[in-house]
């Protein structure tokens, strides 16, 4: 079936599928908890928690299900056919998922100028919790709520997408938000208990801060 385009970008938890069937999901669940009342969600790509990726910008999910939270160096060298584009994949709503190994496309995303005031935070799971400290730490691009999009501050839209030789792809990338977290084509909205943004997150290869131990970004 022909993609339908609509221009109308949609949050999605899992925006495609690598053509070696490995999904991408680049969101993660993980959150800061703070008492000032503030919650914060952490981005995969960061300094701060060692979630458990490897060198392909993976890990396994307590299903099992192993996912893509960037871009994979082996997934593009196994589809390479010599051009900058690689054709990695498809995303939901049809559309397909390209790689550019110039970095001819750039994403139109920046950290927000700015402090926080949140106090006494914490981070936990089910093996470890630590305390975060944040207060007046500046935005670094460690939470989802550190970026915004900026129209026109790079190539690629709000979902990381571009029209390339007529039609419409979407391109993962090397800078935020390496998956695009949208999709601008129709596709079937996913059903869950929780409203976005959740997801699965981590940064491979990263040793833990410390455990049990305040930590600051």
């Amino acid at each position: 079936m022909k993609p339908t385009f609509t221009g109308a970008a949609k949050w999605v938890r899992e925006p495609g599928v690598a053509l070696n069937g490995v999904k991408f999901e680049p969101e993660t669940a993980e959150m800061v908890i703070c008492d000032s009342g503030e919650n914060f969600r952490v981005e995969a790509v960061q300094d701060l928690i060692n979630l458990g990726l490897d060198f392909n910008n993976a890990h396994v999910q307590p299903t099992g299900e192993y996912h893509y939270h960037g871009i994979s160096e082996a997934l593009v060298e196994a589809f390479d056919s010599g051009e900058d584009l690689v054709h990695l994949g498809f995303a939901k709503d049809g559309f397909p998922i390209y790689y550019s190994k110039s970095g001819a496309f750039k994403p139109s995303f920046q950290i927000i100028d700015g402090i926080y005031s949140a106090t006494d935070c914490t981070y936990s799971n089910p093996k470890t919790s630590m305390d975060v400290e944040l207060e007046n730490d500046e935005f670094d691009g460690t939470f989802v709520s550190d970026w915004e999009y900026v129209k026109g501050l790079g190539d690629l839209d709000e979902c990381n997408g571009v029209y390339v030789n007529g039609g419409y792809v979407y391109m993962v990338t090397d800078s935020y938000p390496y998956v695009g977290r949208c999709l601008m084509g129709e596709f079937e909205e996913e059903r869950h208990p929780a409203g976005p943004p959740p997801g699965q997150g981590g940064r491979g290869q990263r040793p833990p801060r410390g455990q049990g131990q305040n930590q600051r970004r």
